[in-house]
């Protein structure tokens, strides 16, 4: 059995990342039409043939062979994680079966990259061996990323908190996992640990890993994905959370190709356990055992108040450049009206409440764009006032109408339950509106746009 091991934590000497880049030198050789090759693996997640990055691709496999294949990354949904598992153990199995053919050891697996270890000062950066050399001699690297380190609020794990794998996404909090979908190609609600630290990962290293259809052509997309797997184990090693336990999630299946280029079909109920995937595999420092389905499943989050919503936009809201700013009419029901007066009258336990971003279309690749609540004119004191930040991961084709989705766009939300709470003890707190301050993390690219069709208050 494997063990896939902190990338920071491999050994002086270690040939771990060596052997990754032989690997991707030689995969990348192949012609695209070779399902071990380096482009059909990244294209099975996204593809799109008039994307810069794809030119030189051709030949391609037939138009059939590419719908049934490529493409075919679960996003916006409960297969988000069963997916990505069976993805990362099949490229695995395709770069470890290549190292042996390189004449490399029999036991290589992938490592992850742990970017929110507090302990670890160079966590948040991109290991050194995808940066250096910065050029295509190392198999590791790749141009134009945006960035090789990732900030501090872009890789917080408070998805590790939430109890019930799946929700709502609207009068509830977004499950871990995502919403309950059928097959969801770019879908529209995503779950809390695809928003956070998933998305905005991708989105902070920009370039090819900004974009669902060209991300996997990054060597370090396949470590912050064993990561993102680690973190599924982590969750259910807490306790009193577990997988959906009903058919239509655990006998879902979906199709790859082994180390020989051979069709293989794996369900999520065979995935579940990482100790009997394939040649099975733990990851350092993390047990793995069964988890327990269906008992579990449906557990609600601790406040099991109904919430209602509370202040809401009427119109679409394009983003600025620069920054965006709504003001949001406070009109609680009246059995609610007396918790949004002053502060005094609140209990000091925070209610649940949600902000939402319903609709969000766009076009290009935006950058990760900050959320903050009635901030003072001046600006002073802002990250006080931070309430999340929004990544539009793959809008534009969530904004595409396809086969699998009706191109309406994405939906993320933020839990303010603390920020609110703190707000109503501040002097500028208004009883009737509530600012919501928009702000691009970088300046957007000029093919890049996103509106947001509504945004919406929840609460409790």
């Amino acid at each position: 059995m494997r063990e896939r091991k902190n990338v920071y934590e491999l050994p002086a000497g270690d040939t771990t990342l060596e052997w990754y880049s032989k690997a991707v030198v030689e995969m990348k050789s192949r012609p695209t039409t070779d399902p071990t090759s380096w482009n059909y693996q990244g294209a099975m997640h996204g593809f799109q043939a008039n994307l810069p990055i794809w030119q030189g691709a051709a030949p391609l496999p037939s138009e059939s062979e590419q719908r049934s294949y490529w493409n075919r990354c679960q996003h916006g949904s409960w297969y988000f994680l069963p997916w990505h598992r069976m993805y990362l153990a099949y490229f695995e199995q395709i770069v470890a079966q290549t190292i042996v053919d390189l004449g490399g050891p029999a036991d290589w697996s992938l490592p992850f990259w742990n970017y929110s270890d507090t302990t670890n000062p160079d966590a948040r950066t991109i290991p050194p061996a995808f940066t250096d050399p910065a050029n295509s001699t190392n198999g590791l690297w790749i141009s134009e990323r945006n960035s090789d380190t990732i900030p501090a609020n872009y890789v917080t794990l408070g998805a590790l908190g939430v109890f019930p794998y799946t929700g709502d996404g609207i009068t509830s909090e977004l499950g871990f996992g995502g919403p309950r979908t059928a097959f969801s190609h770019s879908g529209r609600t995503h779950g809390r640990l695809e928003h956070l630290p998933h998305d905005m990962v991708h989105v902070a290293i920009g370039g090819a890993m900004g974009d669902p259809r060209t991300a996997a052509l990054d060597p370090i997309f396949w470590l912050h994905h064993a990561n993102i797997d680690r973190l599924w184990q982590v969750w259910l090693n807490q306790g009193n959370r577990a997988n959906p336990g009903i058919a239509a999630w655990l006998n879902f299946g979906f199709n790859f190709h082994d180390k020989d280029g051979n069709v293989q079909m794996l369900t999520c109920i065979e995935v579940e356990d990482t100790t009997n995937l394939l040649s099975g595999y733990e990851y350092q420092g993390v047990p793995s055992s069964v988890p327990e389905t269906g008992m579990l499943a449906d557990i609600e989050p601790p406040n099991e108040m109904p919430l209602e919503v509370v202040a809401a936009s009427n119109v679409a809201q394009p983003l600025s450049s620069k920054k965006t700013r709504l003001g949001l009419g406070l009109q609680p029901p009246r059995n609610k009206r007396m918790k949004f007066m002053a502060a005094e009258e609140f209990s000091p336990v925070p209610e649940s409440t949600f902000l939402h971003f319903e609709n969000i279309t766009g076009t290009g690749v935006p950058p990760a764009y900050d959320v903050y609540l009635n901030v003072p004119d001046d600006d002073g004191g802002k990250e006080a006032h931070y309430a999340g930040s929004l990544a539009f991961f793959g809008v534009e084709e969530a904004s595409t109408p396809s086969d699998h989705h009706s191109g309406s766009g994405q939906h993320y939300a933020l839990d303010v339950s603390e920020l609110m709470s703190q707000l109503r003890t501040l002097p500028n707190w208004k009883e009737e509106q509530l600012d919501v301050h928009l702000e691009p993390n970088s300046p957007p690219a000029e093919d890049a746009s996103v509106v947001v069709g509504r945004i919406s208050l929840y609460s409790a």
